[in-house]
């Protein structure tokens, strides 16, 4: 998985209407196993989690991120310039939004395959211990990417070469269908254009005529079935 591009910003924000504070990084993070490691574990819990699909809003003043992501793609500003421009927005809606707390914003444009992608995550720490080499217990502070609430992935090569799409953007939705990440969609300028559930209908749909059309044993299609649900 080639990571084109990768920085993180801190936005410091309690949900009680105090300022949120903005700790931008200058620089994009170097190539590491670190920095692999955390997108593919980022990618192993986003994909775990209910998600709702969409694509851009027209770009204007209130959706501006969609702007700076094709100057970004054209080479109109660089990497760094792009997230700092669409952090310090974010830092505005958060502000706007009483219920929103800071974390760390991962940015990233990575490859897999032939597609490129934009992932954007809201990450938190947890405090846990951990034994060192002198055998004794320690504090450890961790990334918690088994509580990942809020965080967006756009298939940048779906969007810009199929302009039909309208579900080339997918999101982590509030638990319940509630609208608790209304802000970060709407940093994200993002219109939802696909219901999940009816796409997954879609998709069983053309599984079970595939399984007919090639005549698949009734145990083997059970267990291919179950295996595309979960």
């Amino acid at each position: 998985m080639p990571i084109k591009h990768a920085i993180v910003h801190l936005i410091e924000k309690k949900p009680d209407g105090t300022p949120a504070m903005l700790h931008a990084r200058d620089a994009e993070l170097g190539d590491s196993q670190a920095i692999e490691n955390l997108l593919a574990d980022l990618n192993e819990s986003y994909n775990a989690k209910n998600k709702a699909w969409g694509f851009f809003q027209g770009e204007s003043g209130a959706y501006p991120f969609s702007g700076w992501l094709g100057d970004y793609l054209e080479g109109d500003r660089d990497f760094v310039g792009f997230s700092r421009e669409a952090v310090e927005h974010l830092q505005k809606l958060m502000e706007e939004s009483n219920l929103s707390t800071g974390g760390h914003i991962l940015f990233a444009h990575y490859q897999q395959g032939m597609t490129d992608y934009l992932a954007i995550a809201l990450l938190h720490h947890s405090e846990g211990v951990a034994v060192n080499e002198s055998l004794e217990v320690t504090p450890s502070r961790h990334l918690d990417l088994a509580q990942l609430h809020l965080a967006a992935r756009i298939n940048i090569s779906e969007w810009r070469n199929n302009k039909q799409s309208k579900q080339y953007i997918s999101f982590i939705k509030g638990k319940g269908g509630k609208k608790v990440s209304d802000y970060f969609r709407d940093f994200i300028g993002c219109q939802e254009g696909v219901d999940s559930p009816s796409e997954t209908r879609t998709l069983l749909k053309a599984f079970s005529d595939f399984v007919e059309s090639e005549d698949m044993a009734e145990e083997q299609a059970r267990e291919k079935t179950e295996t595309l649900v979960d």
